[in-house]
């Protein structure tokens, strides 16, 4: 976020797009396990250049809806590669996993595409000694960060626990374990496709609903036995997950001026890179919490049962809301 107030966003997605280039393609070669972690770590910090510049880049060149749009086509596109990619790469990586590190081939690609045809200037103009000013942070893009990470933290079970709830479940057949999480990814995709459309019809009721839908749908592949109910539940999870973090990413690059969006942006995702990163460990704090650890069932309810919390929550809080001038008009 700070770096937009010393170069061009061109640069730093320039910049974002060598580090995760470079680091995806060689971590495939790395002769040991620590330069190997370097270099993913390289193409983390590439794709945090390169996420929040994304949607900043948007908000420089559409507004209104057009901007909606953008936002959940973008989101789309990333989940939508997400579902091809893990299959794509076990299959170029069959006889040697070191093959499947040649799939990051594509992002230099997108580098060149990136220098030939992103102009360096936005189409909405924008006063450049604005954008150089260091403005505290909006109490809105701390609430927004704060629900980002909790949705991490619990939405996350759902991602690294679902092989151990498989084993649990007999008649889930080997097509429904391996494909999974690629349908709930894919879930997320079409609701990056449809939220411009779900957001302008759902409108103050998006959030009861999109958490709804997530726990209707965890609850749905944990008590359930079948594999089209589970892949089903799977699907559902993902579209209201997908829902939420692109309403989150609307909201809060509408929150601030232009020059802020990419700090603004750019602190949402990291709060859903650090829930990410402190699922693992919540889980465990659970175990010492309850004095044992828990069967993975009760993970997957624990998520369920906190997402229907907080959809019935903030449904209470949107029907006891008085209507702001904006939704009035």
């Amino acid at each position: 976020g700070q770096l937009v107030k010393v170069m061009s966003k061109k640069t730093i997605l320039l910049i974002g797009l060598v580090l995760y280039s470079i680091g995806g393609l060689a971590a495939g070669w790395a002769q040991d396990f620590t330069n190997h972690l370097i270099l993913r770590a390289m193409v983390g910090a590439g794709a945090g250049l390169i996420s929040p510049i994304i949607t900043s880049l948007i908000t420089d060149y559409f507004q209104g809806k057009e901007r909606a749009d953008l936002v959940g086509y973008s989101f789309a596109i990333s989940h939508f590669m997400a579902v091809l990619t893990p299959p794509l790469a076990s299959m170029i990586g069959a006889h040697n996993w070191r093959n499947a590190f040649w799939i990051f081939a594509l992002a230099p690609l997108v580098l060149i595409y990136v220098m030939i045809s992103l102009p360096a200037s936005p189409r909405i103009k924008q006063d450049r000694q604005m954008e150089k000013i260091k403005t505290p942070i909006p109490s809105a893009v701390l609430g927004y960060s704060l629900a980002a990470l909790v949705m991490m933290i619990f939405f996350f079970i759902v991602v690294t626990d679902l092989p151990y709830l498989f084993e649990t479940k007999p008649g889930i057949s080997p097509i429904v374990s391996t494909f999974g999480l690629s349908v709930c990814t894919l879930g997320s995709t079409l609701a990056g496709l449809m939220f411009s459309r779900m957001y302008q019809k759902l409108k103050k009721w998006t959030v009861p609903v999109g958490l709804a839908v997530c726990a209707i749908g965890i609850f749905l592949l944990t008590f359930s036995g079948q594999g089209a109910v589970v892949l089903t539940g799977l699907l559902i999870a993902g579209l209201g997950s997908g829902l939420l973090i692109a309403l989150i990413v609307l909201a809060t690059s509408n929150a601030v001026g232009d020059a802020d969006i990419t700090s603004a942006v750019g602190g949402v995702n990291g709060a859903c890179s650090i829930g990410i990163f402190l699922s693992p460990f919540f889980q465990s704090i659970l175990s010492e919490v309850f004095g044992a650890p828990q069967s993975i069932q009760f993970n997957f309810i624990l998520s369920g049962v906190v997402s229907a919390f907080f959809a019935l929550l903030s449904l209470v809080l949107t029907v006891f809301r008085r209507r702001s001038p904006s939704e009035n008009g």
